[in-house]
C-alpha cells in the first residue's frame, strides 16, 4: 500500500517517469500513462518558461475529458495551486468567474477558448490552450510582459474544487494536501481491488468525486474508463467489456439502470456497488439488489470533507444482518459524527433527529456543521433525512431554490418567483419554478424564462418548468408560501 504522505512526490514520479501501460480509456480510445504525463510536463514547462511564481493559482476550465485530466495531474504533481472553473455554463459566465477570482493564468480546452475568455487575457493574464486529442499544449496568445495584479495566490498548495451548489452557485472549496491525502487514502484502502480491474470514473473532474480518484489511480497502478456524462448504454457497454467486480453509483444511476430495464446478465460481473451523492430510498435499493443480485452499499460525504464520512460495506452488513432504511452506514475510521439541536447546538442522544456534525482528520479537529438532518442509532449507524436549508438534490447536484428564484427575478417581466422540488423517477428531485409577472410587462412564456435562466445558472439549476401565475401565494410576512405554492403547482398552470 502506498504512503499517502507522499502524494505529490509520487504523482511527480508518475509524470516524470510514466510506466509503459494503458492508463485511461475515453470515448472508446485508450491513452497511455506516457500520453497523459507528456501533457502534464509540457504545461509545467510553459509555466516555468514565462516565470509564473509557484504560489500563483492556476485556473483550469475543467471538462471531464482526458485533456483536462492530464492537465490536473500535471499541476498537482508540480505542486501548483489549482482553481477549477465550471465549463458547462455560458461563456460569459466562465469569463466572469476568471475575472472575479483574479486568476492570472487560465488553462482551457480548445472549445472553451471563446471570444469572452480571450478578452480576459487583455488584462495581463496568461492563457494555455489544450488541443483536442492530446495535442501539445500551447499559449493561446503571446504571454504578457507583466502578470495580472492583484492575482489569486496561495501560500500552501491547494486544489480548489467546486461544490455542488448547496448554498447557491457552485463555490470553490480549497482543499489542502492533507485533505486530498485523506480522500486518496480512503479510495486506495477501500478499493483494494483497484489494481485488478478497470475502474469507472463518471463524476465531473471539478468535483471531489472526480478529482480524488484521478489522483489515486496513478499511485496504485489502476487503469480507468472515464465518462464525460453518464449514459446507460455507454456505461453498460463498458461493464460488458471490462467486467468490473465493483463500481460506483449515484441515485440517478441506479434509477436509470432500473428504468432502462438493463438485463441482469449485462451486469453479472458486478458483485457490489458503492453509492452516494444523495439519499436512495430503501425500496429502490431492495429492487435494484434483487433485480441484479448486486450488494448495494450506500455512503455519505461532502466536498468540504474531502470525500466520504460514512458508508456501508459488505462486512458491516454481515455484522448487523443487512441494510437499514435511510441509512448510510458507520463513520469511517478516525472520523467522529454527532447529532446536535439545530437551534441550541446541544448534542442529542441516540435516535434523536438533528443536525449532523463531524470531525475529520486532515481537515479539522473541531466539529464541522453540515446542513443535513439525521440521527445515529445505538449501533452507530447514521441516517440522513434531508437538508436543513431546503436544497434540492438533483441526481447528486445540490440546487438551491433561492438561487433559481434570484435568477428569474433578474428578468424585467418577473415580479417575484418561488421554486420547489418535485419528484423525478430518474434524478430523485428536480426544480420547478413559479413566477408572478410585472403588470403590463411584455408577454413572456415559461420556456422563455427557462432559456433566460440558462444564461445565469449552471445547467443542474435550470428549472424543468416555469409556470406563470397571476399571483403567488404568500404568508403573513408576505413571503411566498411554499406549501401553498406546491398545491397550486399540482394542477395545470394558467396559459
Amino acid at each position: 500500500m502506498f504512503d499517502p504522505a507522499n502524494l505529490v512526490p509520487r504523482l511527480r514520479q508518475f509524470v516524470t517517469s510514466p510506466p509503459e501501460r494503458d492508463f485511461v480509456e475515453f470515448e472508446g480510445r485508450w491513452w497511455t500513462a506516457k500520453d497523459v504525463a507528456r501533457i502534464g510536463r509540457e504545461i509545467g514547462r510553459l509555466l516555468d518558461d514565462v516565470g509564473v511564481p509557484a504560489d500563483v493559482a492556476i485556473g483550469v476550465v475543467v471538462r471531464t475529458h482526458v485533456e483536462s485530466a492530464a492537465a490536473l495531474l500535471g499541476l498537482v504533481a508540480a505542486a501548483r495551486p489549482v482553481t477549477m472553473i465550471q465549463p458547462y455554463q455560458a461563456s460569459s459566465l466562465v469569463a466572469r468567474n476568471v475575472a472575479t477570482l483574479n486568476l492570472a493564468v487560465v488553462i482551457a480546452e480548445e472549445e472553451d477558448w471563446t471570444d469572452d475568455l480571450r478578452a480576459c487575457l487583455e488584462d495581463g493574464r496568461i492563457g494555455i490552450l489544450l488541443p483536442k486529442d492530446m495535442g501539445p499544449p500551447r499559449f493561446s496568445s503571446p504571454p504578457p510582459d507583466t502578470l495580472l495584479e492583484p492575482h489569486r495566490a496561495h501560500r500552501r498548495m491547494v486544489v480548489e474544487v467546486l461544490s455542488s451548489g448547496t448554498t447557491g452557485a457552485p463555490k470553490n472549496i480549497p482543499l489542502e494536501i492533507s485533505a486530498l491525502v485523506r480522500g486518496v487514502q480512503i479510495i486506495t484502502v477501500a478499493g483494494n481491488n483497484v489494481e485488478r480491474q478497470v475502474e469507472f470514473l463518471f463524476a465531473p473532474l471539478t468535483s471531489i468525486g472526480g478529482i480524488l480518484p484521478l489522483l489515486a489511480y496513478p499511485l496504485v497502478g489502476a487503469r480507468f474508463c472515464m465518462f464525460e456524462r453518464f449514459k446507460v448504454d455507454t456505461w453498460v457497454d463498458a461493464v460488458k467489456r471490462h467486467r468490473p467486480k465493483s463500481a460506483g453509483a449515484t441515485p440517478a444511476i441506479i434509477r436509470s439502470i432500473l428504468e432502462a430495464q438493463v438485463p441482469p446478465e449485462a451486469l453479472e460481473s458486478i458483485k457490489v456497488m458503492y453509492g452516494g451523492a444523495g439519499p436512495l430510498d430503501i425500496d429502490t435499493r431492495k429492487h435494484f439488489a434483487e433485480t441484479y443480485d448486486i450488494d448495494l452499499c450506500w455512503g455519505y460525504g461532502a466536498t468540504e470533507f474531502a470525500g466520504t464520512l460514512a458508508g456501508w460495506t459488505p462486512q458491516l452488513k454481515a455484522e448487523l444482518g443487512g441494510d437499514r432504511p435511510n441509512s448510510v452506514g458507520r463513520a469511517l475510521p478516525g472520523i467522529r459524527v454527532r447529532v446536535t439541536d439545530p437551534e441550541t447546538g446541544a448534542e442529542l442522544p441516540v435516535d434523536m433527529e438533528g443536525r449532523l456534525e463531524a470531525t475529520i482528520p486532515g481537515i479539522s479537529e473541531d466539529w464541522i456543521k453540515t446542513n443535513d438532518l439525521g440521527k445515529i442509532d445505538a449501533d452507530g449507524i447514521i441516517y440522513v433525512f434531508g437538508r436543513l436549508d431546503g436544497a434540492i438534490n438533483r441526481g447528486g447536484f445540490k440546487v438551491l431554490p433561492e438561487a433559481i428564484a434570484d435568477a428569474l427575478r433578474l428578468h424585467p417581466a418577473v415580479r417575484d418567483a418561488g421554486v420547489i422540488g418535485v419528484p423525478d423517477p430518474r434524478l430523485g428531485e428536480v426544480p420547478l419554478a413559479a413566477v408572478e409577472l410585472v403588470r403590463g410587462a411584455e408577454p413572456v412564456t415559461g420556456e422563455d424564462l427557462r432559456a433566460f435562466t440558462r444564461q445565469h445558472l449552471p445547467s443542474p439549476s435550470v428549472p424543468v418548468d416555469v409556470r406563470i401565475f397571476e399571483e403567488l401565494p404568500r404568508n403573513a410576512m408576505l413571503k411566498i408560501n411554499l406549501p401553498a405554492l406546491r398545491a397550486m403547482c399540482e394542477v395545470p398552470a394558467a396559459k
